[in-house]
């Protein structure tokens, strides 16, 4: 195929976004019918990482605040569900509704002193937060179970196979993928941006920093207790590692490799890291070397990502988008 104006394939340029996104929704779905249960169930990993991932580049990526203690917000919606259920027999549906909410206000507290630092003080009180919350989890043992974790945790039986399990996390992320993706082209995360790119300018001009910083980590802490809930629905099992600074890794490895600034990016990062970690600790017992390579030849070579790898080879400008 030749290229013209540049472009490998130009006529991908005038498809819309949710033209794309139906696409994708569309082979997604078709998915249930065409793979084993297993498989299924690898997918949906992949969108529950996918999310976390989504939530977490709401605020490094487009809040431009460098944040290490996410895992917080993710297993803290995790336990909402498990705890609620075991220790308050709250129905499944309401506690898997509740989780958002708590890890959000978990987010409002962190948040509220975090923000008022900047640069390297933000990301070590995130992460202190972080850790004092698995500390807390870890040896409350008559509730959270410690170490041991949560297991045998019961969810209603339309959702209790592996095909209909993969059909709700799908929907549940189509609507959190959409809402994320208002956000984005909202006025609101354009102040956000703006933040990003000179606070100072951004203050004087009489915008509240702190606030918008404020919220925006708010709301990453909502989605990430979406991604917690959902992935205790699908393992049926929560325990401390959702809460261990590591896992706050994955969400910033998935950005890096995928590409931040876009909301496709941390999507395709999460999807490869999910298929890397099932293939590699197969065949290779340091995968996380590979990994680790990987992420730095994609840094290098690809500061934006394999996205952006995607869009210069068809000669697509690159932008924040989704």
């Amino acid at each position: 195929m030749a290229a013209t104006s540049g472009r490998i394939v130009p006529g991908i340029a005038r498809i819309p976004d949710l033209a794309w996104g139906a696409l994708v929704f569309a082979g997604l779905l078709a998915l249930r019918f065409l793979l084993s249960d297993f498989q299924l169930t690898v997918v949906a990993e992949m969108l529950i990482i996918g999310l976390f991932s989504l939530s977490l580049n709401l605020i490094m990526g487009y809040g431009g605040m460098v944040h290490f203690g996410h895992a917080a917000f993710y297993g803290v919606g995790g336990y909402t569900v498990a705890i609620t259920m075991t220790q308050f027999q709250l129905n499944p549906w309401l506690a898997m509704l509740l989780a958002p909410f708590v890890s959000a206000l978990f987010a409002l507290v962190i948040g509220w002193f975090s923000v008022r630092r900047v640069g390297l003080y933000f990301s070590i009180l995130t992460l202190a937060f972080g850790q004092l919350i698995y500390t807390l989890v870890f040896n409350a043992r008559q509730i959270t179970g410690g170490d041991d974790g949560l297991h045998g945790l019961e969810f209603p039986e339309i959702i209790s196979t592996p095909g209909n399990y993969y059909i709700f996390t799908l929907l549940v992320f189509a609507v959190c993928y959409l809402i994320i993706r208002m956000i984005v082209r909202s006025p609101f995360m354009l102040v956000v941006r703006s933040i990003r790119e000179n606070a100072e300018r951004a203050q004087f001009i009489a915008v509240d920093v702190r606030r918008h910083q404020l919220i925006v980590f708010v709301i990453g802490g909502f989605f990430a207790g979406v991604a917690g809930a959902l992935l205790v629905g699908e393992q049926h099992f929560v325990g401390v590692e959702m809460l261990f600074w590591t896992t706050s890794a994955e969400p910033i490895l998935a950005s890096l490799l995928g590409g931040m600034f876009t909301l496709p990016g941390p999507l395709l990062g999460a999807a490869l890291l999910v298929f890397l970690n099932l293939t590699l600790t197969r065949i290779f017992a340091y995968w996380p070397l590979v990994l680790g390579t990987l992420t730095v030849i994609i840094v290098l070579v690809a500061p934006t990502g394999l996205l952006g790898l995607a869009r210069r080879a068809l000669g697509l400008e690159d932008r924040e988008s989704s």
